[in-house]
């Protein structure tokens, strides 16, 4: 059986792990000064934090249409026998509940739609290893058992440079309680699965920094063979400083480095600084 795979573009996979792996990427939409935008497409990251700077206004992001989904799917349909749609946590988007609609319009078909209960390379690192298992000839139904065992495992830790945009989106409700006279407070936080948690609240940069580092080191052993991610919104300079001391702590892991796209940005703002880690897939687990 062919399976392919299929994520969407809060996945923040880069381009050749794309390639390589032969996965589809569905946009997201982002609404920024009145003209729709399919991330990755239509706008790239480094074009939405250009705009960002300039907009008048807070961007504002939305799921994929079913009808994009179901294109997606029997395109894909023509050269594979099933398809394994991962996607961003149902927490923060409705991304997951379109793909099932999606799903049900096509009910001859063998698809399978995953919540990853995270986002970024958390969702990017799962789809990775479900495209590496598919290429070792697992069948589908072990490939799920795979990516919904390796979600519960995920470690990730973002701090935010600030606090403007989160409490303009209104995604992180529990927030609220710190807005208002301390915005700048840089919260140090963790994506569990399907959540956010407050870790830590600190007041300078560098002491944010300083506590993403030592709190995901905390959580990893050093020997670790899973892909850890370093991930930045306009914050190249202190993502290469970070992923050169995760390269020397972590020296099996496989690294990966790159720009968050624009919806996270919308969410996160300028200068967010993440590290995510996603175990190894052991065939001998299942």
């Amino acid at each position: 059986m062919k399976i392919g795979i299929v994520t969407d573009s809060t996945s923040d996979l880069p381009q050749e792990l794309v390639s390589q792996y032969d996965i589809e990427v569905v946009p997201l939409n982002v609404l920024m000064d009145n003209q729709n935008y399919r991330d990755g497409i239509d706008l790239t990251s480094t074009e939405f934090y250009q705009k960002l700077k300039l907009s008048s206004s807070l961007p504002t992001t939305s799921q994929p249409s079913p009808g994009v989904f179901v294109e997606v799917y029997r395109t894909l349909l023509k050269k594979v026998d099933a398809i394994l749609s991962i996607h961003l946590s149902e927490a923060f988007s409705g991304t997951v509940r379109t793909a099932r609609i999606a799903r049900e319009i096509l009910p001859e078909a063998d698809i399978r739609v995953i919540d990853s209960k995270s986002t970024s390379i958390g969702l990017g690192g799962l789809v990775v290893e479900a495209a590496r298992a598919v290429g070792r000839g697992m069948k589908l139904d072990e490939v799920v058992k795979l990516v919904e065992g390796l979600r519960e495992k995920i470690h990730f830790l973002v701090t935010l440079n600030t606090l403007e945009y989160v409490r303009k989106g209104g995604r992180v409700s529990y927030l609220q309680a710190f807005f208002g006279s301390i915005l700048q407070v840089k919260p140090l936080l963790k994506l569990a699965p399907g959540k956010v948690e407050l870790v830590e609240r600190v007041r300078t940069r560098r002491e944010a920094l300083s506590r993403l580092l030592s709190e995901f080191k905390s959580q990893l052993a050093t020997e670790t063979e899973g892909i850890i991610a370093v991930m930045h919104t306009v914050a190249e300079e202190e993502a290469g400083k970070l992923q050169a001391i995760i390269k020397e702590t972590f020296r099996n892991a496989e690294i990966i480095i790159n720009q968050a796209g624009p919806v996270l940005g919308t969410h996160a703002g300028p200068g967010a600084l993440a590290l995510i880690s996603v175990p190894k897939a052991d065939p001998a687990l299942l």
